[in-house]
This record gives C-alpha cells, sequence and structure tokens, in this order.
C-alpha cells in the first residue's frame, strides 16, 4: 500500500494506480497486482531469516486486500480529509 501511495504521489500519467476518467478500473487493479505481488517477492527473497515465507494462501489473501485498498483509494482519502 505505501508503494502505490508513492507511485499515486508522482502523478505520473504513464503509471495506472488512481481510478479516474483516463484509467481504466481494470488497469488499475492489475497495476495494484503487480505492486503486492512484488513487495510478496521481495519480503519471499529477504535474506532475513527471521521471518518466515508467505504460503500461496497467504500470498493470495495479500494481494487482494493491497488491490481492495488501492481500487477504493480515492474514497477512503475522502473519509480521512473529510
Amino acid at each position: 500500500i505505501a508503494e502505490a501511495l508513492m507511485l499515486r504521489s508522482t502523478q505520473n500519467p504513464s503509471i495506472e494506480i488512481d481510478v479516474s476518467t483516463t484509467s481504466e478500473p481494470l488497469q488499475v487493479a492489475i497495476t495494484a497486482g503487480g505492486i503486492a505481488m512484488n513487495a510478496i517477492d521481495k519480503r519471499n527473497n529477504d535474506k532475513d531469516d527471521t521471518s518466515e515465507k508467505f504460503t500461496m494462501e497467504e500470498s493470495q489473501v495479500v494481494s487482494g486486500r493491497v488491490v481492495g485498498v488501492v481500487m477504493r483509494m480515492r474514497e477512503l482519502e475522502e473519509l480521512l480529509v473529510g
């Protein structure tokens, strides 16, 4: 989620991380899924032995939650700011 927020803050139009009139929801979901999988892969490949690798089920749950939050990011932002 932090990575998605950082990408969103750059306001780079080539990175579709926010549902808008120019970005299709499916493309945003695909981008968010890619961000989540990169973070999971990084954690699983980390040389630190203090944490266990995610199982496939855990990876799917984490990815789904990241996608869900990113898809609702504008709505959540309005709730927090408003």
